[in-house]
C-alpha cells in the first residue's frame, strides 16, 4: 500500500509539474534582440512564394506560428486574428502552419484568419525559428532582426504584442479585446 501511495504521489506531482510548464512560460525562448531571423522561402496558401526579405524591408514582419490541430492554438487564433485586424496595413502579419494546401484549407474554414499564411507542412521554417509549441509568436523589424519572441499566448503576450508593432510601426497602440484569454501564458 505504502508503494501504491509514492507512485500516486509522485504521478500526481509529475502531473502537476507539466501543467505548470504549460500555463507558465517553463518552455525555452532562444531569442534576443538583434538576433538575424533564418531566412526562408515558402508558398501562401493562395500560392504566392514569399521569402524572410520580401516580407522585411519596407515593414516589420510578425511571424504567428499555427499549429494545425492544436486545441491551445484554436482557443488563441481570433486574439491573433484581432491584432493582425487592428494593424492590417502597418505591419506584414503572416501564418506559418504545419500543414499542406489541404490541411490549411481545413482549418481556414475554422478560423478565418485575415493574414497570409505560409505553408510548412515540413515544419522547416517552424523549426528553422524554434518554434517549440504553438501558438509562438516572433516579431523581426525592417532590417530582418529578431525584436521579441512570444511563447504561448495571454492577455499580457497579446497586449505586449500589440505594444511592440505600434512602437515597431511608430503609431498609436491599438486597443486588442483580450476578454476570454488566459491571465498566464499557455501554448498546445
Amino acid at each position: 500500500m505504502k508503494a501504491i501511495s509514492k507512485i500516486l504521489v509522485g504521478a500526481g506531482l509529475l502531473s502537476v509539474g507539466a501543467f505548470a510548464l504549460l500555463t507558465t512560460g517553463g518552455w525555452s525562448q532562444e531569442w534576443k534582440k538583434g538576433d538575424s531571423a533564418p531566412a526562408f522561402s515558402a508558398k501562401t496558401s493562395d500560392g504566392k512564394t514569399h521569402t524572410l526579405k520580401s516580407l522585411t524591408g519596407q515593414k516589420p514582419l510578425v511571424l504567428y506560428f499555427i499549429g494545425s490541430t492544436c486545441p491551445v492554438n484554436a482557443q488563441a487564433v481570433k486574439y491573433y486574428n484581432r491584432v493582425a485586424a487592428a494593424y492590417k496595413g502597418k505591419v506584414n502579419f503572416v501564418g506559418v502552419i504545419d500543414a499542406d494546401a489541404a490541411g490549411f484549407k481545413s482549418w481556414q474554414e475554422k478560423f478565418k484568419a485575415p493574414f497570409p499564411v505560409l505553408l510548412d507542412p515540413d515544419m522547416k521554417i517552424i523549426k528553422a525559428y524554434k518554434a517549440e509549441r504553438s501558438p509562438w509568436t516572433i516579431m523581426v523589424d525592417k532590417t530582418g532582426k529578431i525584436q521579441k519572441e512570444w511563447a504561448g499566448y495571454s492577455v499580457g503576450e497579446i497586449n505586449e504584442l500589440s505594444a511592440s508593432i505600434a512602437g515597431a510601426t511608430k503609431g498609436a497602440t491599438a486597443k486588442i479585446d483580450t476578454s476570454g484569454a488566459p491571465t498566464s501564458p499557455r501554448a498546445g
